[in-house]
């Protein structure tokens, strides 16, 4: 192919909204004639490559506006030093079908045992397969909430209503007040049914009525919506954090 005919293909490339394709054209053609491909090849070659930096892309772009921790990764957790995480369970959890029928997580355990560690691995996961992901703290959301009120049309209030998963970290280390319970069990509604909710909490499900300004009838509500279609897994065990002082302290 001369010159002038190279150009002209990136050229269309450029036209196509194909700029990696573009850029890598004259390697690719390279390539396709080193290994003796088949015009075809070439083709197969130009929109892979295209397709895959797009893919990239998307994750990477996603994942930064996820709120997700940077590192929390599903392969980086320690299932050895959490045997009681079932890690079939998880991986089960890690194909996101669970988010195609729009189920919920809700995952139990004291400080430091990994809960968000695996709800931010699960979230990243989520990415990888094409779902968008919301990931903030419980005073976190309810600040969010409270602006939906003031302006139900804001950005904040759309990202996190539309999401496919949003992960609602540290459920249960403050009560929240009648005002803020309500918003709550607001937020938890509009997604019963419609999407997916991964929660983490230090207290179990017979303790949630003290977080919910001590209204049973209400946190009862909020529960029935997230047990209803969900899975639930109670962890136990060490803190991850304490586990370098544990060393020190034997020694």
């Amino acid at each position: 192919m001369a010159v002038t005919d190279l150009e002209a293909t990136r050229a269309m490339l450029e036209r196509l909204k194909m700029p990696i394709a573009r850029e890598r054209l004259g390697d690719l053609l390279e390539e396709s004639v080193r290994e003796k491909l088949a015009p075809h090849g070439l083709l197969d070659l130009l929109l892979k490559t295209e397709i895959d930096a797009r893919e990239e892309k998307r994750v990477s772009v996603n994942l930064k506006f996820s709120g997700l921790p940077p590192g929390m990764t599903l392969e980086s957790f320690d299932f050895a030093f959490q045997p009681s995480v079932d890690k079939n369970r998880i991986e089960s959890l890690a194909t996101c079908e669970f988010i195609q029928r729009k189920e919920n997580l809700l995952l139990f355990g004291p400080p430091g045992v990994g809960k968000t560690h695996i709800a931010a691995g699960l979230g990243i996961k989520a990415i990888k397969n094409g779902f968008t992901v919301i990931f903030v703290t419980l005073d976190k959301l309810i600040e969010r909430l409270k602006l939906d009120e003031e302006n139900p049309q804001g950005a904040s209030g759309r990202r996190h209503r539309r999401a496919h998963l949003v992960i609602v970290d540290e459920v249960g280390y403050r009560p929240l007040t009648q005002a803020e319970a309500n918003l709550f069990f607001g937020f938890v509604s509009k997604r019963y049914e419609n999407s997916s909710l991964i929660i983490t909490s230090n207290k179990s499900v017979r303790e949630w009525s003290s977080l919910f300004a001590s209204d049973e009838v209400l946190a009862a509500a909020v529960l029935d919506r997230l047990l209803h279609h969900a899975y639930a897994i109670s962890i136990s065990g060490r803190s991850y954090r304490l586990k370098d002082k544990e060393v020190m302290f034997k020694d």
